[in-house]
């Protein structure tokens, strides 16, 4: 690999339309890769040191000796080095290299939205990273949504489902669930055209890791009122999924705006702010449009997803929204997952 050649992989973030906190239990998860992309970039260095520069929102260049730490977690997680003896047994002989990783898109005015932009990172880093080793004659096979899912939990400290890398990782619609022994299962699925959606930030970043921290201690305390909760949030994810899959609008979402008062509950029963006052805001103005309206993801801040059937109806209230203060998120698809620039998709290996 001369240098010069630089491999660049994308890949997109996500907004969950159902199964939040359900899906760590098995219940299906519907989710929706949007169009925006964290981008790495990777290419060797002709000087002796790696160099590498982040953009998760503001500039940062590290240099670091070829097999070390770099300093940010989710890179070094990939490079395989080993925080303990500060190298890498996998990746040490690599050549320098100069990186970058840029997550602008997944944030507005310093805030990050709530897209998902850790998993789209470590997806597009781990692409580039394995393609650029596999060109210097490394063994380093592609990674694998299993593989990147483990990648993921390890960055956020062994928790969460996965359902932000198997979005993506595989672009588009997909309905997403965890088999009895923890597997992964994702199925591509087709939204009804007649359903709009927007994406409303609510002002404020929130910490999934420690909302679902929460959640599991508290299903630890009170194992019978966790198990009732379970089974109703999986019973509308079920419902929800099932529309998306044949094709229902209005029954897709019915169980949107369900799921959402679901998640409410929720928050109530364990004690934490699921839904945020500006959601609570945001969903009494979706109510006089008739609009339906839910937290998307662990909540506690970030995004919320607005969903109808008139889009004119859908439109006003985005509009409603930003006069009040709100940025609103035109969520356009990501059809297309993670996947290198070149041209050649990132599941294959030249």
């Amino acid at each position: 690999m001369p240098i010069g050649a630089a491999i660049v992989a994308r890949a997109p973030g996500k907004l969950v339309a159902l199964g939040e906190y359900a899906v760590l239990d098995g219940a299906p998860a519907l989710v929706l890769s949007v169009d925006r992309y964290a981008t790495a970039t990777i290419e060797r260095d002709p000087g002796p040191g790696c160099r590498l520069t982040t953009l998760m929102p503001d500039p940062e260049e590290r240099s670091f000796g070829r097999g070390r730490p770099s300093g940010v977690r989710l890179v070094d997680l990939v490079t395989g080095v080993d925080l303990v003896t500060g190298s890498s047994p996998a990746f040490g002989a690599l050549p320098a290299w100069r990186g970058t990783l840029d997550s602008v898109p997944f944030f507005a005015g310093g805030f990050k939205l709530g897209l998902g932009s850790s998993a789209a990172a470590l997806c597009a880093w781990a692409a580039a990273f394995r393609r650029f080793a596999a060109g210097a004659g490394v063994d380093a096979p592609a990674p694998t949504v299993a593989e990147l899912i483990e990648l993921h939990r390890a960055f956020q400290g062994g928790r969460g489902s996965g359902v932000d890398v198997a979005a993506s990782h595989s672009g588009g619609a997909i309905v997403y669930r965890l088999s009895r022994s923890g597997e992964p299962q994702i199925g591509s699925v087709r939204l009804p055209n007649s359903v709009g959606f927007a994406g409303i930030f609510a002002g404020r970043s929130a910490s999934t890791p420690a909302l679902v921290a929460h959640y599991r201690g508290w299903g630890r305390g009170r194992p019978d009122q966790a198990a009732a909760m379970l089974a109703s949030l999986t019973r509308v994810a079920e419902v929800g999924c099932a529309a998306a899959c044949g094709d229902d609008g209005v029954a897709l979402v019915e169980a949107i705006a369900e799921y959402g008062r679901a998640l409410q509950n929720l928050g109530s029963a364990i004690g934490a702010e699921i839904v945020t006052a500006e959601h609570r805001r945001i969903g009494e103005h979706a109510r006089r449009y008739g609009v339906a309206y839910k937290v998307s993801g662990a909540g506690g801040g970030d995004l919320g997803l607005a969903c109808a059937l008139d889009l004119e109806a859908l439109a006003a209230f985005g509009h409603a929204m930003a006069a009040e203060g709100f940025r609103v998120i035109d969520v356009r698809p990501a059809e297309r997952g993670l996947f290198i620039d070149s041209g050649v998709d990132a599941g294959e290996q030249s």
